[in-house]
């Protein structure tokens, strides 16, 4: 009877803050903008900027309207290390045998290493470089994620690179995960060879094939920014060649 009778308490307390006009109908009010009234983009606006407006570490919230929810989520939570990476999920007391990327051995497995400086990632990164016109050289991560290169080149494109260079954090990031679950299934087919038992098959590719992603950059790139993007008027042609 404790609780309840404190939750009656708390309801008495709110109704005494109410005045009835019993000149007027009951009816619902939209506090938030009580000049405009309610609308579903305004909601959406609200709960967009309690989503991406929270703060961590200092880092700014960026925005880019020419790429699907999903990925501004991701480079969100990149940004903040919110990835499941090995590194991430060793301080959060989850038991792992290695923090080493399982894709290229190379380094610790952290967000910066697969997306930008792991084997595969360098090699996306140059093809994706080199589509645009841009050379072999890759800049520094906070660079790709503001899509910032300090060139007036890029300037009238800066908000489509950004949006280009999102999608390629984000596919990319899905390749070596799709990798490192095929290695897993290898390697169980090994074990199990060993012991004499019917292998595991898969014919996935032990390594993710750079041109068939590149190609899927493309093309998703060019659907999801062409749809968006109302002022500029893209062609199929012009973007695989030369955007």
């Amino acid at each position: 009877m404790g609780r309840t009778a404190a939750q009656f308490s708390e309801l008495q307390s709110l109704v005494q803050q109410c005045f009835l006009d019993r000149d007027k109908d009951d009816g619902w009010e939209w506090t938030f903008d009580t000049q405009n009234g309610f609308t579903v983009k305004k909601l959406s606006q609200i709960i967009d900027g309690v989503i991406f407006g929270r703060e961590n570490n200092n880092v700014e919230s960026l925005r880019n309207r020419l790429v699907p929810k999903k990925i501004e989520v991701f480079i969100w939570r990149a940004r903040r290390g919110r990835i499941p990476v090995r590194v991430e999920l060793d301080k959060r007391g989850i038991d792992l045998h290695s923090l080493r990327c399982p894709v290229c051995d190379g380094d610790i497995e952290t967000v910066e290493h697969i997306l930008f400086t792991c084997n595969f990632a360098k090699e996306v990164w140059l093809k994706v470089l080199k589509w645009w016109g841009y050379g072999s050289s890759i800049f520094g991560y906070e660079d790709i994620f503001l899509g910032t290169f300090g060139s007036s080149a890029f300037d009238n494109k800066r908000k489509i690179w950004q949006a280009v260079c999102w999608i390629v954090c984000y596919l990319s990031q899905g390749a070596l995960k799709t990798e490192t679950e095929t290695r897993k299934a290898c390697q169980v087919g090994v074990v199990a060879q060993a012991r004499g038992q019917p292998p595991v098959t898969n014919q996935t590719p032990l390594y993710p094939s750079i041109p068939s992603l590149l190609m899927e950059i493309q093309s998703l790139s060019f659907d999801w920014i062409s749809r968006r993007h109302k002022k500029h008027k893209m062609d199929w042609h012009s973007w695989f060649n030369n955007p």
